[in-house]
């Protein structure tokens, strides 16, 4: 989206948004969180989630029909739900790393010198993101997929391919929106905002995946370690011994959506397309051993 085409209510709601005090921002998205998971009557939960599902467009071919015909306790059971069996095919080759979650992919960026990332919208560096230096420098030559999710979309976070996690990393920082309008604003939002980072061992070396929060995000959730949800400092949980994952293994949840950036090292190319936003579902080959042509 060019910066023309940004709406004027996108740009004004960033722009309160922006100069609004952290504490401001950070309460409302806790109150949105909250009410997202209170519990509702079935009656009214479901004609809450027939609402959203037609303003959205979201496709529910996926979920299962008796969990929509019986309704869901709250909102929030409705915005993390699973999906029916089968219905993210996960890429089985082992060169390859599969996507992490739904979204549109809005690029695949070379991490360049002194760890800075470039691309549309957003400019930041690795230690910024990562709240770590050290762990920035590996990553130097490699790339920097970002996939966002829409509300929409489904909200589960998997791990790109086989490996063990060794750490779990909760950032705090701000409860911003994730737009054209905002990124326009600040740059640097990806590395300003909550995030939760998953540091793994593959064979392909070492690979993060960073969930980052949003306005309107209640929490993220880490599905093999418990992490407090909006932590003053950070909390970096290692895993001794580490968790064995395979490929499609469930990493985490958006309570409310948001951005996911997978980090990778020297080493894997592109498979989606690099120039324009794409849609990518879960499980779909996104990367692959061998160097960047």
């Amino acid at each position: 989206m060019s910066d023309r085409e940004i709406p004027w209510r996108a740009r004004l709601a960033a722009a309160v948004l922006d100069v609004s005090p952290d504490w401001g921002a950070s309460a409302a998205s806790k109150a949105l969180g909250a009410a997202a998971r209170a519990r509702l009557p079935r009656p009214l939960s479901r004609a809450f989630v027939s609402a959203y599902v037609r303003f959205f467009g979201v496709d529910l071919e996926d979920v299962d029909p008796r969990s929509m015909e019986d309704g869901y306790d709250s909102f929030n059971a409705f915005f993390t739900r699973r999906l029916r069996p089968g219905a993210r095919p996960v890429d089985a080759r082992r060169d390859v790393l599969s996507a992490p979650c739904d979204g549109l992919l809005r690029g695949i960026a070379p991490v360049e010198r002194d760890t800075a990332v470039v691309a549309k919208g957003h400019q930041y560096t690795l230690g910024e993101l990562l709240a770590d230096e050290a762990l920035a420098e590996s990553f130097l030559g490699g790339l920097a997929t970002t996939i966002y999710l829409h509300p929409r979309d489904y909200h589960r976070v998997h791990t790109p391919c086989d490996g063990t996690a060794q750490r779990v990393v909760a950032v705090p920082g701000r409860l911003l929106p994730v737009t054209a309008a905002a990124l326009e604003r600040a740059p640097r939002l990806f590395a300003l905002n909550e995030r939760l980072i998953h540091v793994l061992d593959t064979p392909f070396g070492a690979i993060a995946v960073v969930m980052i929060a949003a306005f309107g995000v209640g929490h993220m959730s880490c599905a093999y370690r418990h992490i407090e949800p909006h932590p003053r400092e950070i909390q970096r949980v290692d895993c001794d011994p580490p968790v064995r994952l395979r490929k499609g293994d469930e990493l985490g949840v958006f309570h409310l959506g948001s951005t996911v950036v997978v980090l990778t090292q020297a080493g894997v190319r592109p498979l989606a397309p690099t120039d324009e936003p794409t849609a990518v579902r879960m499980g779909q080959p996104l990367l692959q051993r061998g160097d960047v042509a």
